[in-house]
């Protein structure tokens, strides 16, 4: 059985094969411009990509006790020489 995305991805090759209109192109070389835009963004540019509300991120961040915790953690980490 043969897979209905095969099909469908032939069948637009065929028919961008046989165009003509130069809008149509336009548009399709503006939507590959698009989807490979969005493929490239990292997961934090999508993730406030439709706002930018910095007051829900910084909530998210450390507080002053974390942030202490983790120092300690990587200092003690470190090769210190001796």
């Amino acid at each position: 059985m043969e897979n209905p995305i095969v099909q469908s991805k032939t069948d637009l090759i065929h028919w961008i094969n046989k165009l003509d209109d130069l809008e149509v192109i336009a548009e399709l070389l503006e939507l590959k411009e698009k989807r490979a835009t969005a493929d490239t963004l990292s997961e934090s540019q999508t993730e406030y990509l439709a706002k930018d509300d910095f007051d829900e991120r910084f909530s998210r961040g450390l507080n002053s006790g974390e942030s202490r915790e983790k120092t300690r953690e990587f200092i003690s980490k470190l090769s210190w020489g001796k």
